[in-house]
Parts: structure tokens; C-alpha cells; sequence
């Protein structure tokens, strides 16, 4: 059972463009932080809803769920776990967040399809296969030349003398674009992990750093 890309990538471009919306009614609106976290979490709790009723109509003996619940997660032969990388961003207003649904089947991520709504970039993994970025498979690259950046994933903050001899430090909160960089050679190591279970599972099946 594979998800094909007329199921996901339409879904999944339409809603993360409805957050981004979203995002500029809030600031359109002067919310306040309190009443913008407020409006955009119930925006992105209509998100979850509506994806979750579009995989239904095609999975419909698999859970969705919007957060890693390991016991579900162990004793479902697959089900779906949506997920947004960056919701600190999104929450806050800034368009720097990655929305996606993973597909895990025995309690192995199997597959997972995400878009990015402010660059419109696609990225795809499934397991064995690789990952690939609008259509195109990410390889680490060969050369021998370092490009002196890391990423920090997660909320942790490190002092200069952790980060050693890098020269560039990039935390952008959206871990999941940041650790592409990392599988893509762009940037040389990560330090630290997601909070979000998802997320972590995501990476250290597809992506390790």
C-alpha cells in the first residue's frame, strides 16, 4: 500500500497554502499573540481534520493520527501520522514550516510526503527508496571542500565552543528542511533532535545525521 502522488502532494499543496492564509489573516487582523496562537491553532486543527478525511476515503482501516501515539503507533499493522515541522514558526506567523503525512506500517516509518507552502518545494522519502526533492533523489555530496555550516534541530541552544570549528550556524525551526541540508551535503552535521516524536522518527529513518 503506497500513497501516490495524486492522493497527497494536491491535499497537501491546497492545506499548507490554507496556513500560510491563514498566517497573513492573523497578522492582517493585529491579533494579539495570545488570540493569533489561538486562531491559528484552530486553523491548523481544521488542517489535520480535512487531511485526515481525504486519507480515510482510501485507508480507511488505518488510524490518522496528528501526534506519535506509541501504542497505536506498535500495534497497527499501518497507520498515518501527520505532522507539522516548524509549528513554533507557524504559530508565531513566520511562513518557515513544512506540513506532511508519514505512513508507518509495524511500527517502521515506511514512507512520508511533505510540502513546503513558501518555497512550493516537494519532498517525498519511502524506505529503501531514498529521498527526493521535487522530484529529484537528494544524495550526499562528494566533494571535499566543507561548506563550514550545521543546523541545530529542536529548541536547544548551544554556546560557540559545542558548535567547534563551524563557521556557519543555521536554526531555523523547521527541522525537517534543515535536516535535508544535512542529508544533501550542504551542510556538514546536525546537533540535537526534534522535540516532536514525528519528526524524530522521520529523520532517523530517512535521513540519519
Amino acid at each position: 500500500m503506497h500513497p501516490s502522488n495524486t492522493l497527497l502532494l494536491p491535499t497537501l499543496h491546497r492545506f499548507s497554502e490554507r496556513l500560510l492564509r491563514a498566517q497573513i489573516e492573523a497578522h492582517a487582523k493585529e491579533l494579539s499573540p495570545d488570540d493569533r496562537g489561538r486562531f491559528l491553532e484552530k486553523q491548523l486543527g481544521a488542517v489535520y481534520d480535512a487531511i485526515s478525511e481525504k486519507l480515510a476515503q482510501s485507508y480507511n482501516n488505518a488510524p490518522i493520527l496528528t501526534a506519535w501515539e506509541p501504542k497505536t503507533v506498535q500495534e497497527s499493522v499501518k497507520c498515518w501520522v501527520l505532522f507539522l515541522s516548524g509549528e513554533a514558526n507557524f504559530m508565531l506567523g513566520i511562513s518557515d514550516f513544512t506540513l506532511g503525512a508519514m505512513l508507518v506500517e509495524l511500527g517502521r516509518p515506511l514512507t512520508f510526503t511533505a510540502v513546503s507552502p513558501a518555497t512550493q518545494t516537494e519532498m517525498h522519502g519511502h524506505y529503501n527508496e531514498g529521498v527526493f526533492v521535487n522530484g529529484y533523489r537528494v544524495r550526499r555530496t562528494l566533494a571535499k571542500v566543507r561548506s563550514e555550516l550545521c543546523v541545530v534541530l529542536g529548541p536547544e541552544r548551544y554556546q560557540a565552543e559545542d558548535l567547534g570549528t563551524f563557521q556557519y550556524v543555521r536554526q531555523s525551526g523547521d527541522e525537517l528542511a534543515d535536516s535535508m541540508l544535512v542529508l544533501g551535503g550542504r551542510a556538514d552535521r546536525a546537533f540535537g533532535e526534534p522535540g516532536d516524536q514525528t519528526l524524530k522518527a522521520l529523520i532517523t529513518q530517512f535521513m540519519p545525521t
